[in-house]
């Protein structure tokens, strides 16, 4: 189905870009029983930069998109690096500072700065959010921007063909559900809980099938046809 529609010059100027997806209509990601408020009410931008190449063989947090699981937020194959491996400017992020990235942003790579990773540099395809606390707590202000209250109108700002990203101004303008404190913490004690369960549950994934080999060769050994593994155990 195609989608036609007139767009009058005056909005076309005000809103200073010429992408189709802009002017589209975004699907409505859902209702909610709490107030909208823009991102920009919400969080402030942490632009704060620093050469890495000046700290020499120095092992630091460095942080890029390929580091950061895709919806869930978690660490990939992460450890800290040579600062001298870095060869661009890196921007600096604090503990609880929220890491959105900007480059595809459909990707819903959204990462909320905790050990091990609580502290260092991360690539400029990020941008970094710092909750202000007194109206959004970090956790929850994590998980809605990796929800589809953004994600679902992400794409109205992407510029870019190849490699479309999402300017920070125009992350600020989006506007998200934001219950009171108290609700807000409790909905983060439960979020809590489903992050630790996930990684959990990753773990035991990662390490059945070495569990799954390991069980056949003891069985086979033993004449036992029984495969043991850590949760049989």
């Amino acid at each position: 189905m195609m989608w036609v529609d007139v767009v009058e010059s005056t909005r076309l100027l005000k809103a200073n870009r010429w992408t189709v997806s802009y002017f589209a209509e975004a699907e409505a990601p859902g209702v909610s029983a709490y107030r909208h408020l823009p991102l920009r009410e919400l969080a402030d931008e942490r632009r704060t930069t620093l050469d890495p190449q000046h700290y020499g063989d120095t092992r630091i947090v460095y942080l890029g998109l390929e580091n950061i699981r895709s919806t869930t937020g978690e660490l990939v194959e992460f450890a800290p690096r040579r600062a001298s491996s870095i060869k661009s400017r890196s921007k600096t992020f604090r503990e609880n500072d929220v890491l959105y990235g900007r480059l595809r942003p459909e990707l819903n790579k959204v990462y909320l700065a905790q050990p091990p990773a609580s502290e260092g540099v991360c690539s400029g395809e990020f941008i970094v959010l710092t909750a202000r606390q007194d109206r959004v707590l970090p956790r929850y202000l994590r998980h809605i921007l990796a929800s589809p209250f953004v994600t679902q109108l992400a794409g109205k700002f992407t510029v870019g063909a190849s490699l479309p990203r999402m300017a920070a101004e125009d992350l600020f303008s989006i506007e998200v559900p934001v219950p009171p404190l108290d609700v807000q913490s409790r909905l983060v004690e439960q979020l809590l809980e489903i992050d630790q369960e996930i990684i959990a549950l990753r773990a035991r994934l990662e390490a059945l099938p070495l569990q799954q080999a390991e069980g056949l060769l003891e069985a086979l050994s033993t004449g036992k046809p029984v495969i043991r593994t850590a949760a049989a155990d």
